[in-house]
């Protein structure tokens, strides 16, 4: 069959003839693509790491942050498009602010890696 999608790369949910989805294929080349991200956790707190492949003269400094803060005790190292990356990183902060706003509280990180995977996966699987 074709390394190419011809038509089978428009739906995350859509297989081709000989079972590639082609979406996860295009996402996995973006990550290996892009910078390393790492979290560490140690007994006191967590850390993360990116590593920032810089291929231009003209990148500006401060620019493509792979570091986001979701909640107060919530944080997310990014590899891949950094366009995706937000659109998650979105969603992750609209489900934290719900939370604190009905809950009085911060969101627990059970509940919230439960609901921004379920949210991604009903709107990428809709289009």
């Amino acid at each position: 069959m074709s390394s190419i999608g011809t038509g089978y790369d428009l739906s995350a949910s859509q297989f081709s003839p000989d079972g590639r989805v082609f979406q996860v294929e295009y996402a996995q080349k973006a990550v290996e693509n892009s910078g390393t991200a790492v979290g560490l956790r140690g007994k006191d707190g967590v850390v993360f790491a990116v590593e920032k492949l810089v291929t231009s003269k003209l990148y500006e400094a401060g620019a493509n942050k792979r570091l986001f803060t979701v909640d107060r005790h919530v944080g997310i190292a990014v590899a891949g498009l950094i366009a995706d990356a937000r659109q998650i990183v979105e969603t992750a902060r609209s489900e934290a602010a719900t939370y604190r706003s009905d809950y009085g509280e911060a969101i627990p990180l059970k509940f919230l890696k439960d609901r921004v995977p379920m949210n991604m996966m009903v709107h990428k699987c809709i289009v």
